[in-house]
């Protein structure tokens, strides 16, 4: 089971990963494709990582812009989980917001 942890913790691991604030027992992060396909294919990706990891995101996409938002809801806050994916969305977006 996850366990929810603390604000420092959190923190520490946020320090880690380009992009990603937390706001009210959530981590979110903002990412700008060249182009829809783009931003719908690593919506995709995203999806792929979540099925694998059990752990289900919120996803929000506008036309090239998609935003993430993760929370672990079993524990009323940020996991590990939550982090663990961040890490996963952040490798799948990077060839895709190189690409041209």
């Amino acid at each position: 089971m996850a366990v929810k942890l603390t604000g420092h913790q959190i923190e520490v691991v946020l320090s880690t990963l380009d992009g990603w604030s937390q706001s009210s027992g959530r981590i979110r992060k903002e990412y700008k494709f060249p182009d829809f396909i783009a931003a719908s294919m690593f919506v995709t990706g995203a999806n792929l990582e979540a099925e694998k990891a059990n752990h289900h995101p919120e996803l929000f996409q506008q036309h090239t812009m998609v935003r993430i938002e993760l929370t672990t809801h079993d524990v009323g806050g940020i996991s590990e989980l939550d982090l663990r994916l961040a890490k996963k969305v952040d490798a799948r977006a990077l060839p895709l917001i190189g690409k041209s």
